[in-house]
């Protein structure tokens, strides 16, 4: 019996140090301490019943604020969240200020014509990348966006399908992290926010304690 123990005790530190060791960053807004790793860029950011509120009365955002983002290159941004006043919420990528960025809109008011987009600003000037129509998207209805970014090419999933592949031919950001954003009389609730890619810091987690009260519980049996 003991032997069996020790066996499952080894396999399970195996998937722990595979687990910690996965280049995979999940934020989630349990508390208001998870505003620590986040630096508003205007609009109002609070942190209410386990979601991220956001409300924006321009082009204002949320960015990620941790050590080496700014280098940070190809990787794969996934958010869920709906709209809850306004008339779009998005993500931005490769975000180097508020200013030069990529920026992915879901408008829930355009939806007889183009509603997803992916625009660039730089130095505060923006221009269009690729658009497409993606059905009505309705105010209170929770929605997934995913962006996968490697050098200029794009991708970019809603609710697990592939709605955008382009590659932006000129004049290409290539670093800089990620952030959340809105524009005039915009409001939005954000469940999580997950990243993944290379130097890019996996989830925090202490596997030290849960090692040593995983060995603390085999000594006993």
């Amino acid at each position: 019996m003991r032997k069996t123990l020790i066996l499952l005790a080894l396999f399970s530190l195996t998937l722990l140090f595979k687990c910690f060791d996965a280049q995979a960053l999940l934020l989630e807004f349990k508390n208001d301490k998870a505003l620590d790793s986040w630096k508003p860029v205007g609009g109002e950011w609070q942190v209410k019943n386990g979601l991220l509120e956001g409300k924006t009365t321009g082009y204002q955002d949320l960015m990620l604020n941790v050590a080496g983002v700014a280098g940070w290159t190809d990787y794969t941004f996934e958010v869920k969240g709906k709209l809850t006043a306004g008339r779009i919420w998005g993500m931005c990528f490769r975000y180097v200020d508020t200013s030069t960025n990529y920026r992915i809109n879901l408008y829930d008011d355009l939806d007889a014509t183009n509603n997803f987009y992916v625009y660039k600003r730089v130095s505060g000037a923006f221009s269009e990348v690729f658009k497409v129509g993606v059905g009505k998207i309705e105010k209170e209805e929770w929605h997934t966006i995913k962006l996968t970014v490697e050098d200029n090419l794009i991708m970019v999933y809603l609710d697990g399908d592939l709605k955008i592949e382009t590659k932006d031919a000129a004049g290409v950001i290539k670093e800089g992290g990620i952030a959340l954003e809105g524009e005039t009389g915009t409001a939005f609730l954000v469940e999580y926010v997950k990243i993944d890619g290379k130097g890019i810091p996996a989830t925090a987690i202490d596997p030290k304690s849960k090692i040593a009260s995983f060995w603390g519980e085999v000594k006993t049996k």
